[in-house]
């Protein structure tokens, strides 16, 4: 098959097939810019399920073999978050292209050295965000925008769900940090954020919650985050306070000089604006589904495949999202301190 570019598809490798995995490849399934040739776990049974269910022949358990073939030019790189890096500067000199999920390094020397790496070799890297694709996010990017509501001022956002800690699941988070969840998630949150509000943070405020005392992750952060432009926002990461089954949702605040947009769909799945004109009812938002083609995942690596044929900057530059880095870390920072902390840079 080709696309408008009158050439064949990008052929990509997918690197950690576990968890993630699997949004990228209901991702990949609509993206006909893209096909998925070959894939890669240390786990070397996972890695040949994860082929069998793309219906791909080459599955690997060291990244370097799938980095040794030539007809190779993108990677999208699932693995644990302690590998991104690594296997991210190892693909850009190897004359590949990669996608990188968030967090797409764990320190800020990591991710300058990818930086170094994608200007060094002349390919594109970019830090996974699909929250900026998911659609109900994309129409609020519209309304503040368009001015609906004004200068916007004030940001809530959470996202939270059940608890995806167990006894039984335990070996793989209790070797972690108590910062992980933040580290983890929060570029999710701090990209987002920056990006609703058009402007870089530039100070923070953890506070955490350990939720579980047989488990060394904090369950609970919450985020007072100040922004170049003025803003605040508050951002929680929430594991503890969900029932067992409760859906994944979202509740996100933004107050402007001019209206409110509230977009919170745990009980309405609905967003509206309030303003001067009074009230107005945006409608539904339901969740996406693996299946439609607006879908975040699909989306997101839609722009990037779309962006490495046609020799043009990614959607997220990775200087942006070195600074969003920062700003989680600082967080982080400040979750062991208990005091606020400035972002470098």
């Amino acid at each position: 098959m080709t696309d408008r570019y009158d050439r064949p598809p990008t052929r990509v490798g997918l690197i950690g097939c576990g968890g993630i995995a699997g949004n990228h490849l209901a991702g990949y399934r609509l993206v006909e810019e893209a096909e998925l040739v070959a894939c890669c776990d240390i786990d070397a049974a996972k890695a040949e399920d994860f082929a069998r269910r793309a219906g791909i022949i080459d599955a690997y358990s060291d990244y370097r073999e799938l980095l040794a073939h030539d007809d190779i030019e993108m990677v999208d790189i699932c693995a644990n978050d302690e590998a991104h890096a690594e296997i991210a500067v190892a693909a850009l000199w190897a004359g590949k292209h990669a996608l990188i999920e968030k967090p797409f390094a764990t320190t800020a020397a990591q991710g300058r050295a990818i930086i170094d790496a994608a200007k060094g070799a002349g390919r594109l890297a970019m830090c996974a965000q699909s929250l900026r694709w998911d659609p109900k996010m994309r129409a609020a990017k519209g309304l503040i925008d368009a001015g609906r509501i004004g200068e916007p001022v004030f940001v809530r956002f959470c996202q939270p769900s059940s608890p995806f800690w167990c006894r039984e699941q335990a070996r793989a988070y209790r070797d972690r940090a108590p910062d992980w969840l933040l580290v983890h998630n929060g570029m999710h949150s701090f990209d987002l954020l920056a990006w609703l509000l058009g402007s870089l943070p530039v100070r923070v405020h953890a506070r955490s919650h350990p939720g579980q005392e047989w488990l060394p992750v904090h369950e609970y952060v919450s985020c007072t985050i100040r922004f170049a432009s003025g803003a605040i926002a508050q951002a929680e990461e929430n594991r503890i306070m969900q029932p067992p089954g409760y859906p994944f949702h979202c509740e996100l605040y933004v107050v402007g000089s001019e209206g409110t947009l509230d977009l919170s769909d745990r009980l309405t799945h609905a967003a509206s604006v309030y303003n001067e004109a009074g009230v107005n009812l945006l409608g539904a938002h339901t969740t996406w589904t693996p299946d439609q083609p607006d879908q975040p995942f699909a989306c997101e690596i839609r722009e990037f495949v779309q962006a490495i044929r046609e020799d043009r900057p990614p959607p997220i530059p990775l200087e942006f999202s070195l600074t969003i880095l920062k700003a989680v870390l600082a967080a982080a920072e400040s979750m062991h301190t208990a005091e606020a902390v400035a972002i470098d840079g």
